[in-house]
C-alpha cells in the first residue's frame, strides 16, 4: 500500500542514517513512494543504488518514464527493474554480493512476503537493514513470527495506526 508520513520519514532517515551500498525493493508501484524516499537519501548520501522490481508492466514503464522526464537526477542512484524477482534479481545478486538494505512491500499474499525474504536472506549479512511494510496485515502473517522471535534479527521499530498500517524496522544481528 501507498507509504504514510511517519513511514516515509522512517525510510528517508534510515537511508541517510545508514548509508547503504546495495538496497532492493519489492514492488516499485509508480516509484513515487519508497523508492523515491529511498533513491532521494541515496542521492543526499552521494552513495549507493537502490534495484528496485515491478511485476506489472504499465506501471513499471510508468516509473521509468516519470523518473527520466521529471527525476533524472535520480537515475544514478536507482535502477527499475521489471519481471519477477526470483529471474530478475538472482543475476543482479550475483553481480553486487551482499544486500545492505532489503524493503519488501509487494502483494498482499502472506506466502509471497516469505518467499521473497527467503530468497534474499543468504545475501544478508550482520548490520543488513530490512524494512516489511504492512507489518499488521496478511501480507506478513508468515514472516512476523520468524523475525519476532530470532536471534538473528532485532526489530528496531514498529510504526503503527495512527502513524502508519505498519510498518518494520530490523538489523539482522548475526
Amino acid at each position: 500500500g501507498q507509504l504514510w508520513y511517519a513511514e516515509r520519514k522512517l525510510l528517508y532517515e534510515t537511508i541517510r542514517r545508514s548509508r547503504p551500498a546495495h538496497c532492493f525493493e519489492i514492488g516499485t508501484w509508480r516509484g513515487g513512494g519508497s523508492t523515491l524516499f529511498i533513491s532521494r537519501a541515496l542521492s543526499e548520501n552521494a552513495f549507493g543504488k537502490l534495484h528496485t522490481i515491478e511485476i506489472d508492466r504499465e506501471f513499471y514503464e510508468n516509473a521509468v518514464h516519470d523518473y527520466t522526464s521529471y527525476l533524472p537526477s535520480l537515475l544514478n542512484y536507482v535502477e527499475f527493474h521489471f519481471g519477477d524477482f526470483r529471474t530478475v534479481y538472482s543475476s543482479v545478486l550475483e553481480k553486487e554480493g551482499t544486500v545492505d538494505f532489503l524493503i519488501l512491500d509487494g502483494a498482499e499474499d502472506g506466502q509471497q512476503t516469505l518467499e521473497q525474504y527467503s530468497f534474499f536472506l543468504p545475501y544478508m549479512k550482520p548490520g543488513t537493514i530490512l524494512m516489511v511494510h504492512d507489518w499488521l496485515t496478511a501480507k506478513t502473517e508468515l514472516l512476523k513470527p520468524i523475525l519476532e522471535n530470532s536471534d538473528v534479527w532485532e526489530i528496531q521499530r514498529v510504526l503503527t495506526p495512527p502513524d502508519s498500517v505498519g510498518f518494520v524496522l530490523a538489523l539482522r544481528k548475526q
